[in-house]
């Protein structure tokens, strides 16, 4: 579904470095951006906030370089497939929008293994992200296979993830990301939302994940959880 989106392509000198946002909307109406600093970080947010009026869930996901304890980017999209590759390596300063954000408890960050992705986030740049749901419970709460998340967009969604270890591995720290890296890391975030709103369509009340929310996922424990999908569904 195309949605009009305010931000447009441009690059500007700033400092002794150029400064770039990128700008992409695919044909499917996904958008998006990559973002390198402050000011930029906060017009995406508030793009973030606004499709969050409408369902308050983001997908979301980190990366960074191998061996490292530390997170390069974080990356969240919206309902509407707005999709924010937020350079954390590259910013001095974190806007408190973007704080406020993550610590917002009636948005809900969904992916696989969230937790460790928050707290890699609380651990170098102090931020708090709160209300993290791991994909698997909602697999297994709506009769779906849990998995990693590759398995559950394709299961669910009938798409397809490039998880090839060298992007995964590669320099997210790089002065300018490929075009493969860009797309790596925006379909992490955009699997994840969509797993949700696919998977969210079978329970009658979305309200029923909330006692899952901030819990780490084990399958020795969670597999067996009894379903809670009903036939009635109510618009999320």
């Amino acid at each position: 579904m195309a949605n009009p989106n305010p931000l447009e392509s441009l690059a500007f000198a700033a400092g002794a470095g150029l400064l770039y946002w990128w700008f992409r909307s695919g044909s499917n109406g996904q958008t998006t951006v990559v973002i390198n600093n402050y000011k930029e970080c906060e017009d995406a947010v508030k793009i973030l906030r606004k499709h969050c009026e409408e369902n308050p869930v983001l997908g979301f996901d980190c990366e960074w370089e191998m061996g490292s304890e530390g997170v390069d980017l974080l990356q969240l999209c919206t309902h509407k497939g707005y999709c924010a590759l937020i350079r954390l390596c590259a910013m001095r300063t974190l806007p408190p929008s973007l704080r406020d954000l993550l610590d917002d408890s009636h948005i809900v960050k969904v992916g696989v293994a969230p937790l460790d992705d928050a707290g890699r986030l609380s651990r170098e740049f102090n931020l708090t992200t709160v209300s993290t749901l791991d994909l698997r419970f909602v697999a297994v709460l709506t009769r779906e296979k849990p998995g990693t998340l590759a398995a559950m967009y394709k299961s669910v969604v009938g798409g397809t993830l490039n998880k090839c270890w060298r992007l995964s591995a590669s320099n997210w720290q790089a002065n300018n990301l490929t075009q493969e890296q860009i797309d790596y890391a925006a379909g992490d975030a955009i699997a994840g939302i969509q797993i949700y709103t696919t998977l969210a369509q079978k329970v009658s009340d979305v309200s029923v994940f909330k006692q899952y929310y901030d819990r780490r996922y084990n399958p020795h424990h969670h597999d067996t959880l009894n379903p809670i999908a009903t036939n009635t569904c109510s618009p999320q």
